[in-house]
């Protein structure tokens, strides 16, 4: 049997690059989100990886709050605080900086298993192996915004009906 990979040109090589901004997130850190019970605490988590690895930090670039963080990602502010709460005893989020009415700045660890005590615990990436920063990297502030936006934009697509509500 032949391969017809040298052959087959039916799909680009290129076809399926991503035309904006995307995040590459390592194997470990999505077993240990996947097995985040409940849910919502993976989705808090992914997002505040997102607004700080996403832009090639260990720290979040913009200010946020636990009403911004629950209304970007469609859970009550109960959860989010229970989740952001959770994720400071266990040293996963670091505060930064606080600021009144505007919000926090969070230094983000990532997860590390043990095998010895079969559980995960959090350590800063410099301590990882699977984890490398890159160098030189786009970190203005728009990028931050127009991450917040595309997450604003799908709350409002959510009030207008455009789609399905999850939670509903």
């Amino acid at each position: 049997m032949t391969d017809n990979f040298d052959t087959d040109r039916s799909i680009d090589v290129f076809e399926y690059r991503p035309v904006r901004p995307f995040i590459q997130i390592p194997e470990k850190v999505m077993v240990y989100v996947l097995g985040l019970t409940p849910s919502s605490f993976s989705k808090v988590y992914l997002y505040i990886y997102n607004l700080s690895y996403g832009l090639g930090r260990d720290y979040t670039q913009a200010f946020t709050s636990v009403r911004e963080i629950s209304s970007n990602l469609n859970i009550s502010i109960g959860r989010t605080q229970n989740a952001m709460a959770y994720f400071k005893k266990i040293n996963a989020f670091v505060k930064i900086v606080s600021k009144a009415v505007i919000g926090s700045k969070y230094k983000v660890n990532v997860p590390e298993y043990s095998a010895q005590s079969g559980s995960w615990y959090f350590v800063e990436p410099v301590k990882v192996k699977y984890l490398l920063l890159k160098e030189k990297l786009i970190t203005s502030d728009s990028i931050v915004e127009s991450k917040i936006k595309r997450y604003k934009s799908i709350r409002e697509s959510l009030k207008i009906g455009l789609f399905d509500n999850p939670e509903e």
